[in-house]
């Protein structure tokens, strides 16, 4: 695996000071910009509108139909037949360099990676790539912005002070893409407008291109036949009040197997659980003001909820010692027999489980605090992420974008799939049915879509497609249609702030430590009004003011 910039200086900026290592990256080596150290923030500032939505039609028609809202279009088998998404190569030849996150195994060189020459051949250019562990992504991120250097093209996760980076270093793309001006990039015109506003502005301005991701969110995944011989599916949400589901989770513990499922991060699964208390997404906003979830009721209440299920043996005493490796494991084997995840784990562990038992989703119950259940809705985007440019002359930033366009060819394309799969025959053969089948060398050879998954540089809408497994589609499309038109979005969502930014991360950690040490019985219930008072006194309090002038701002946009 090569790097297109000198691993030496990124190695040596990880010995940097505490410092420099405190703030995520060195104000020094951004002063070149006007912009370093600034106020990433949009309020007072001229607001670049964003992308024109321009759907794709010329691919398959879905066997379920999206819906306004965000319901996902189902497709139940593969396209018989595909459409070309890109005109002409995008490339000129030139070498790029990239840098991005993988949560498989190691790639193959590129001297000796067949779908590495393949994505090569497609854009018209040479890929120098670095690909980093995703475990490991945001710390090498943070050593990459000190480092002051960065690739042609950069997929940001949330990073201490990556906001100030990108606007000190990376290219403002608002004159390449804002409103029609994404027309001359078709595919990426395709993006829906919730993706763009999820990567938000800068100062006013656009820098980030999102990796979309469907809008649904975390769901409680479970075995079906274990969950109904409990009484615990129900058809509709509120169908079944938390006093008789706990029952029944109780009823599925014991004897070394547990209900729920859970692990060292996600904090016990709670952002399925405080929902169904009537709980907002994060920040929402009453009388002009922004409020954090964790000042509301409804919050400790959920929390309360999971304590009693730690205490009754659904989940497991050593949740904590979990990596998700192991967790999904244990539900493919049947230990435990729920997780809460993502849509996308909805699709990974019903293509994995390979029809030992059936994987369905269960439904918010009615909660005990008379609140209405609701439903977190995601941001819309991969990681909460998006992909960002170096700075660079026109014709450089306009290959770029073009390359990034072919990347972003819909579902429903061969451009889709050789990015999705590969190259047939090699990566990938196709079943009876037509849906494409990975071969070993995809699946665990490192030469693959999996091992170098240039679709998180970027993508088309995720499709609602699972292979082979229709029913299982039919599953999450239905729940879609029933939980979707509860969700509640963050209020926070595209806001940039320097007072949020800076401390969100440490934030959000002292939260999921003050969870996990609560339902685990290190502090007691009592103990949740100091918790409160330290988020406000970390920075808590002066992230909700900026937030409610950058949120007032964008509605006028």
């Amino acid at each position: 695996m090569s790097s297109g910039i000198s691993r030496r200086s990124v190695i040596q900026a990880a010995g940097i000071g505490t410092a420099l290592a405190a703030t995520g990256f060195s104000l020094t080596a951004c002063s070149s910009s006007g912009n370093a150290g600034g106020d990433v923030g949009s309020a007072g500032k001229s607001l670049a509108p964003f992308p024109t939505y321009v759907p794709w039609n010329q691919g398959p028609t879905p066997d379920l139909p999206a819906t306004a809202q965000g319901v996902q279009a189902g497709y139940k088998k593969y396209p018989s037949s595909l459409a070309q998404a890109v005109a002409e190569k995008p490339g000129d030849g030139s070498k790029i360099t990239v840098w991005f996150s993988s949560w498989s195994a190691t790639p193959l060189p590129r001297g000796k990676n067949q779908f590495w020459k393949a994505v090569e051949e497609a854009l018209g250019v040479e890929l120098d790539i670095t690909v980093v562990p995703a475990m490991e992504y945001s710390k090498k991120l943070t050593t990459l912005m000190a480092s002051g250097q960065m690739p042609d093209i950069l997929q940001i996760t949330p990073a201490a002070n990556e906001s100030r980076f990108v606007l000190a270093k990376c290219q403002d793309l608002s004159d390449f893409i804002s409103g029609d001006n994404i027309k001359k990039y078709p595919n990426l015109a395709n993006i829906p407008t919730y993706a763009w506003k999820a990567a938000g502005r800068f100062a006013g301005a656009l820098f980030g291109v999102p990796v979309e991701r469907p809008i649904i969110g975390h769901q409680h995944i479970v075995n079906q036949e274990k969950f109904k011989q409990a009484g615990l599916l129900v058809p509709e949400v509120g169908g079944i009040g938390v006093e008789e589901f706990t029952k029944g989770l109780q009823q599925l513990s014991g004897k070394g197997k547990f209900a729920i499922g859970a692990e060292t991060g996600g904090a016990f699964g709670f952002n399925a659980w405080m929902p169904a208390f009537g709980t907002p997404n994060m920040w929402m906003v009453k009388d002009g003001a922004f409020v954090n979830y964790l000042e509301t009721d409804e919050f400790q209440a959920g929390l309360e909820q999971m304590v009693e299920w730690q205490q009754a043996g659904i989940f497991r005493t050593d949740a904590l010692t979990i990596d998700g490796v192991q967790a999904k494991t244990e539900f493919l084997g049947q230990k435990v027999y729920s997780r809460v995840n993502s849509s996308i784990d909805f699709s990974n562990v019903s293509k994995e489980n390979k029809g030992q038992f059936t994987i369905d989703i269960a439904l918010p119950f009615k909660p005990s605090n008379g609140a209405t259940p609701v439903h977190w809705l995601g941001g819309g985007t991969y990681g909460n992420g998006y992909t960002v440019l170096k700075k660079a002359p026109k014709a450089r930033i306009e290959l770029l974008l073009r390359v990034m366009d072919a990347l972003a060819a819909p579902f429903g394309s061969k451009e889709w799939e050789l990015f999705n799969y590969g190259v047939e025959d090699v990566h990938f053969k196709r079943n009876t049915a037509g849906d494409p089948v990975p071969s070993e060398l995809a699946l665990s050879g490192g030469d693959g879509p999996d091992s170098l998954p240039v679709k998180y540089v970027a993508a088309a809408p995720l499709p609602l497609y699972i292979a082979g497994q229709p029913d299982a589609v039919q599953r999450q499309y239905d729940f879609q249609q029933k939980v979707i038109p509860i969700g509640v979005s963050r209020a926070d969502i595209g806001l940039r702030t320097n007072a949020w930014t800076e401390s969100q991360q440490a934030l959000e950690k002292q939260r999921e430590d003050a969870m996990k040490d609560i339902v685990t019985g290190r502090k007691k219930l009592s103990d949740w009004p100091a918790v409160i008072e330290e988020f406000k006194r970390k920075g808590g309090a002066k992230a909700a003011e900026a937030l409610a002038t950058e949120y007032e701002a964008a509605q006028k946009a």
